[in-house]
């Protein structure tokens, strides 16, 4: 059996994005405008919210990567959203990691997931 502890994360797979979010119990919505400063709104590819919290939103940049779109300030007064995005990092490096090792072939795994 493996330890895995840390796995350095780049959003690339919106797919899961999207799992991950819905997982840790976000609300999420496809091709949204996240409204931005001044009530101007941005197009984004993904749209999260919990209820009676700010919108987040993500969106895939030239490279490839996706990049993460907020309003940071006000985000920050968010009690628990750090750890839930940290949460939410978490599924997507194990949900990406699971569908690498079942495209090479891997047809049974065990995963454990505890708490850090």
């Amino acid at each position: 059996m493996s330890h895995l502890s840390i796995l350095p994360t780049v959003f690339t797979r919106m797919d899961l994005l999207e799992a991950a979010l819905l997982e840790e119990g976000f609300l999420v919505s496809q091709q949204s405008d996240l409204e931005v400063f001044d009530a101007q709104s941005c197009r984004v590819d993904l749209l999260a919210q919990r209820p009676e919290h700010r919108p987040i939103g993500w969106k895939r940049s030239g490279s490839g990567a996706i990049t993460m779109i907020g309003d940071l300030q006000r985000m920050s007064l968010q009690p628990g959203l750090g750890s839930r995005l940290q949460n939410v990092t978490r599924r997507y490096a194990l949900l990406e990691a699971m569908d690498q090792l079942e495209s090479n072939g891997l047809q049974r795994a065990q995963v454990t997931v505890e708490p850090i």
